[in-house]
């Protein structure tokens, strides 16, 4: 039989509404069924809980009873347990962490496999589980993780190793650390510094290393200024005579305005008419902390910049150079500046 034309476009649009329905029932039993599974789990997580919190709770107060714990964890539900046992460690510390670690540690080996993963999450969970209820027994895992194909899963094993505890790892995150450098850089200078002395050397003598980059050399940086390291002003002041890009040389400004001394100052003064505003800021800012009054007139110049920024970072190196009855004056006078000057003056509530 041969249709006509019209007839043969409702034979075609009467097929794509049936299979748009067919695929609409499809999807809707999918989302049921999806529905049903999730409620299933959802139960079952809270029996889980309700059946464990209890006994835990115990162990904790009273190590001597870990075993009773163990006695209410059935084998089909031990990766269960050790995912309980995960989020409570975040309410706990000290000792009472390591009990959590003891109840867990008989589990731990079901995780190891979940490092090989083909899922990239998958494997950062692994790598998280075992950094922090299985260390140092499961180091060697967690190491691997830092050479991971995927950025997320070494980044997780650089932050569970790189911990003052185990000072033993630290050479083995500084060599993987250059990896990074897509992730926040204020998180990774407190991740290093955390880590505590024993990476200082390395860290200061990575300030100089121009075979390292310079995003990295800033990390550096403000890992030392957050150490308040001692001995990190010397090689600041070094590596600002390396000529290095604006965002190493602001964060090594700021070092040195932490924790340098007064023959730094000769580098910071070069820094004070940069044509960059925020290193100009910087250099302000170091300039009032480590001078012995010398740079009060340079400091008291830096009020009129154009940079808002600048001028503000002049008039607190002005007070922290001992100016203080200069800003006074300006207030008093309503000099051009007394703005500004009052400001300064209201942040140290004496208006």
């Amino acid at each position: 039989m041969i249709l006509s034309p019209t007839e043969g476009a409702l034979v075609i649009l009467s097929i794509v509404i049936a299979v748009l329905l067919a695929t609409t029932l499809v999807f809707s039993v999918y989302a049921l069924l999806l529905r049903v599974r999730n409620g299933r789990r959802a139960r079952l997580w809270e029996m889980l809980k309700s059946r464990w919190e209890g006994p835990v709770l115990t162990a904790i107060i009273d190590p001597t009873r870990v075993d009773e714990v163990h006695e209410a964890v059935p084998e089909k539900y031990r990766l269960h347990f050790v995912n309980f046992i995960l989020e409570y460690t975040r309410r706990v510390k000290g000792e009472e962490r390591q009990t959590l670690r003891m109840l867990a540690s008989p589990y731990l080996d079901l995780i190891v496999g979940r490092m090989k993963h083909r899922d990239a999450g998958r494997r950062a969970r692994a790598v998280q589980t075992l950094g922090t209820l299985g260390l140092p027994a499961y180091s060697s895992e967690v190491l691997a993780g830092l050479g991971d194909e995927s950025p997320l899963v070494s980044m997780t094993a650089a932050r569970y190793l790189a911990r003052r505890e185990f000072p033993e790892f630290a050479p083995a995150v500084l060599k993987h650390i250059d990896r990074f450098d897509s992730w926040n850089r204020r998180f990774l200078a407190s991740m290093l510094a955390e880590m505590g002395s024993e990476v200082s050397d390395t860290l200061r003598g990575g300030l100089t290393d121009e075979t390292r980059p310079d995003w990295l050399r800033a990390v550096f940086a403000e890992a030392l200024r957050a150490q308040r390291d001692p001995l990190a002003g010397d090689p600041a002041a070094a590596a600002l005579g390396q000529n290095p890009d604006r965002e190493l040389a602001a964060s090594l400004l700021r070092l040195i305005a932490e924790v340098g001394r007064a023959q730094h100052l000769p580098v910071v003064r070069s820094f004070a008419n940069s044509e960059d505003e925020m290193l100009r800021s910087q250099a302000m800012h170091a300039l009032g902390l480590l001078t012995d009054g010398s740079d009060l007139s340079a400091l008291v110049e830096g009020l009129d910049d154009a940079s808002p920024w600048t001028a503000i970072h002049a008039a607190r190196g002005v007070k922290e150079a001992g100016g203080r009855t200069l800003l006074e004056g300006m207030v008093a006078d309503k000099h051009e500046h007394n703005d500004l000057a009052g400001q300064i003056l209201f942040e140290e509530g004496e208006p």
